[in-house]
C-alpha cells in the first residue's frame, strides 16, 4: 500500500516556527506595552501568525515540481509585482515606495516576489542536473536576480535588495557550479564596490558613515547606543518580562521591529536570547537536513533559497542590534512586528515542507 506523503512532514519543524511565533507575539506586546497607537499589535501578529499556519500547510500540499514548470510565469509575476510597486508603492518615510495597501492591510512585495524568485532561480539552475549548471545558467540566473534586486533598490531599499543578492549567492554555491565562475563573480563584486559606493543615494551612504564614524552624527547613533544600553543591562538573565527601562521607558525607538531583539536581551538576558538563537539553529540545522534528503535539485535548492532568506534576515537583524553592522530595515523572523512578512515567513516553510514530502522523486 502505497504510503501517505505526509508522513515525511517535519513536524518539529512547524513547532519551531510556532514556537518563534509565540515568543515574537509575547515580545512585541511587551515592547508595545502602554502604547496607545500599538495597544493593537500583538494581536495583529497572532492573527497573522494563524494565517501563516494556514498557508503552510496549503502550500506544503501543492508539489514544488509543479511549481518548477512554472518558473516563467513566476518570474514575470514577481517582476511585475516590484514594478507596480515603484508607480503605487507608499511608505511613511518621504518618497519611499515599498509598501501596497491592500483594503486597509499593507502588503510589502518584495518578500513574496523573492520567494517567487527563488523557485524560478532553482529551476533554472537546475535545468541541466544532475550536471552542474554552466556558463550559460548561471548568465541567466544573474540576469533574472540583477533585474529584481535593482527594482528593488529603486524603491529605495538597498538592505532587501541585498538579501535577493545573498539568496541569490547561496544558491549559485549550492548548485555545484565551477570554483573558477565563483571565483571570478567574487573577484567582479569586490571590484565594484568602490565603483558603486558613491552612486549610493545620500541617506545611505550616511548610514554606511554613520557606522564607522559612531560620533559623526549623535541622533543617528542613539538608538544604536540604547539598544546597546539595553542589551547589556539585561545581564544573564534579564530584568524580567515587561520590565525592561529602555523599552518600557520608551527610549528605544522602533523597538516592536527592528530593534526587538534589544528589548529580548533586556528582558530576559542572555539565558534568554540564546534559547532563541539555539531555536533559529534548529530551525537552519532542520532545513539544511531536509535539503540534503531532497529528491532533486530543485528541491534542494528551494530549501537553501528559504535557509537563506531566513538566515540573513537573521544575522542583519542581530548586527544592526549589536552594532557590527550597519541599520538595515531587515525584521527578525518570526519574532519581529509584520504581518505580510510573518505570513510569508512561512509561505517559505511551506515550500521546505512540500519538499520533505516528495523525498523521492516518484512520490506526488
Amino acid at each position: 500500500m502505497r504510503k501517505s506523503i505526509w508522513q515525511y512532514f517535519d513536524w518539529l519543524l512547524l513547532l519551531i516556527v510556532v514556537l518563534l511565533t509565540a515568543a515574537g507575539v509575547a515580545m512585541i506586546y511587551s515592547a508595545t506595552l502602554g502604547s496607545e497607537t500599538l495597544a493593537d499589535t500583538w494581536r495583529n501578529q497572532a492573527v497573522y501568525g494563524a494565517l501563516g499556519v494556514v498557508m503552510l500547510f496549503v502550500v506544503a500540499s501543492i508539489n514544488y515540481r509543479l511549481l518548477e514548470s512554472l518558473q516563467w510565469p513566476l518570474f514575470f509575476i514577481a517582476i511585475v509585482t516590484l514594478i507596480l510597486t515603484l508607480f503605487f508603492g507608499s511608505s511613511e518615510i518621504g518618497q519611499v515606495r515599498r509598501f501596497i495597501y491592500i483594503g486597509g492591510i499593507s502588503v510589502q512585495p518584495a518578500f513574496p516576489a523573492l520567494v517567487l524568485m527563488i523557485i524560478s532561480q532553482a529551476s533554472a539552475l537546475s535545468r541541466n542536473a544532475p550536471n552542474a549548471p554552466g556558463f550559460q545558467e548561471m548568465a541567466l540566473s544573474l540576469g533574472m536576480t540583477a533585474v529584481a534586486a535593482v527594482l528593488v533598490y529603486l524603491q529605495p531599499n538597498l538592505s532587501t535588495a541585498t538579501l535577493y543578492v545573498a539568496v541569490w549567492g547561496a544558491l549559485i554555491f549550492t548548485s555545484g557550479i565551477k570554483v573558477s565562475y565563483l571565483s571570478s563573480l567574487g573577484l567582479a563584486g569586490v571590484a565594484a564596490i568602490p565603483v558603486v559606493l558613491p552612486l549610493l543615494p545620500e541617506y545611505m551612504q550616511a548610514r554606511i558613515l554613520n557606522f564607522m564614524q559612531p560620533d559623526r552624527d549623535p541622533w543617528a547613533s542613539y538608538n544604536l547606543e540604547q539598544a546597546l544600553i539595553s542589551i547589556g543591562s539585561g545581564g544573564l538573565w534579564g530584568k524580567g518580562f515587561a520590565s525592561g527601562t529602555q523599552s518600557q521607558l520608551h527610549f528605544l525607538r522602533v523597538r516592536h521591529t527592528d530593534f526587538i531583539f534589544s528589548v529580548i536581551c533586556e528582558e530576559v538576558g542572555f539565558i534568554g536570547a540564546g534559547i532563541l538563537l539555539l531555536a533559529f539553529g534548529l530551525l537552519l540545522w532542520r532545513m539544511i537536513r531536509i535539503a540534503a534528503n531532497a529528491g532533486d535539485l530543485t528541491g534542494q535548492l528551494i530549501v537553501v533559497g528559504v535557509a537563506m532568506y531566513i538566515f540573513y534576515q537573521l544575522l542583519v537583524n542581530i548586527g544592526m542590534n549589536l552594532s557590527v553592522l550597519p541599520v538595515a530595515g531587515l525584521p527578525m523572523p518570526f519574532i519581529s512586528s509584520g504581518g505580510s512578512s510573518l505570513v510569508i515567513a512561512y509561505i517559505g516553510i511551506g515550500l521546505v515542507q512540500s519538499v520533505s514530502m516528495r523525498r523521492k522523486r516518484l512520490e506526488f
